[in-house]
């Protein structure tokens, strides 16, 4: 491929084990703010505390490595509907997502971008669909004969719409059944944008016993570089 034909944009993703950090934390927890070391400790278990460090050193770590800095002089800020950005640095869009023991970050400094990552699990997924989702998606969810499928068909659509979600910023006050997604294509589509959004998207999804997605508004390729850590 010649330089001319390169995507122009381009997303680094890494992934990484939330339990293969330091089992101690405290090297985790040296990296973080005192703010971070406080919501660390509200988490209810010993576990849940060196996983929420885990992914907020190496979040901290990433993006440092990414930019050149001290990863301890980072300062972060929140929007209102809480989506976080780096106060002096608010071009580089980036994105983390977590569920049990894995995690994942995003990053990109010309899209921005939505990363979700959800553990493929036993719930009443038929129910949640009709609940939540649009329903054109809880249909043909429904639609598929073996629960297995359908379960995969779930989180499969769940994980691209938290990640559209999160990559415009305003949470929940977007509702999910509001805009549809679509499984079937390949890559997956967009099919009815969220009231206000681009028109033009890029979908990615990696599906398997963790379902993970990345999202970025773009009309053309995307370069995806992905790195396990």
């Amino acid at each position: 491929m010649n330089e001319s034909q390169r995507p122009r944009d381009q997303i680094q993703v890494w992934s990484w084990n939330l339990d293969a950090e330091d089992p101690s934390g405290e090297s985790d927890y040296a990296l973080l703010s005192e703010d971070e070391k406080a919501r660390g400790r509200r988490f209810a278990s010993p576990r849940l505390q060196r996983r929420f460090a885990a992914g907020r050193a190496r979040l901290r770590s990433l993006l440092g490595e990414y930019l050149k800095r001290d990863p301890r002089a980072l300062v972060f800020v929140q929007n209102e509907f809480g989506k976080p950005s780096l106060i002096d640095d608010p071009s580089l869009h980036f994105s983390l997502s977590h569920t049990e023991d894995r995690a994942i970050l995003a990053v990109s400094k010309t899209l921005i971008v939505g990363a979700d990552i959800e553990h493929v699990r036993v719930l009443d997924h038929l129910d949640l669909a009709k609940r939540y989702f649009h329903p054109n998606e809880a249909a043909a969810i429904e639609r598929l004969r073996h629960p297995d499928e359908q379960r995969q068909a779930f989180f499969r659509t769940w994980t691209l719409k938290e990640a559209i979600v999160k990559a415009l910023g305003k949470g929940l006050s977007i509702p999910l059944e509001s805009f549809e997604v679509s499984i079937a294509t390949s890559p997956p589509s967009l099919v009815l944008c969220p009231e206000g959004a681009p028109l033009a998207w890029w979908l990615h999804l990696v599906p398997g016993d963790y379902c993970l997605a990345l999202v970025a508004p773009a009309d053309s390729d995307v370069g995806l570089i992905q790195r396990t850590v």
